[in-house]
This record gives C-alpha cells, structure tokens and sequence, in this order.
C-alpha cells in the first residue's frame, strides 16, 4: 500500500477528532462555509460506510486478540 494514503488517512483522523472536539456541530453548522458544509454533505455518506466497515474489521480483529486461548491453543505454564 501507498505510505502516503496510510499517512493521510491517520491525518485526517487526527484533524478530524480535532474539529470536533474544539467546535460542537450546531457551531460548524453556524460558522463554516457553505462550499465545506456542501462538501461534508455529499461525501459524507460513503465515507460513513466505509469508516463503518472498516471500524468493524478493526473491532473484529481486536476481539480475536483478546480473547482467552481455548482447548490447545492453551498450555499451562508453570508447575505445582
């Protein structure tokens, strides 16, 4: 993959969490431009959804992580 797109990505993340903990929503809607809130409308949707299922993925993988070995995916350790 693209180094820039993973570094883009996590920029935009950080912006993003940024904006909205520095300007609450009824502010945004109040003080941005049209041209951004016209933007933020229409892309909005798709980058949503894919956000989503990429939140999903993520939870899933971390799920599987953390969860307690089984069966024979567990040894003990240790004696006594």
């Amino acid at each position: 993959m693209d180094e820039q797109l993973e570094f883009g990505f996590t920029t935009a993340v950080f912006v993003l969490d940024h904006v909205a903990e520095k300007v609450p929503a009824d502010e945004a809607d109040r003080e941005f431009t049209d041209v951004a809130k016209e933007n933020f409308w229409r892309m909005w949707p798709h980058v949503r959804a894919w956000a989503e299922e990429l939140w999903g993925l993520v939870d899933e993988e971390r799920a599987d992580a953390a969860r307690p070995a089984e069966g024979d995916d567990f040894e003990e350790l240790g004696g006594g």
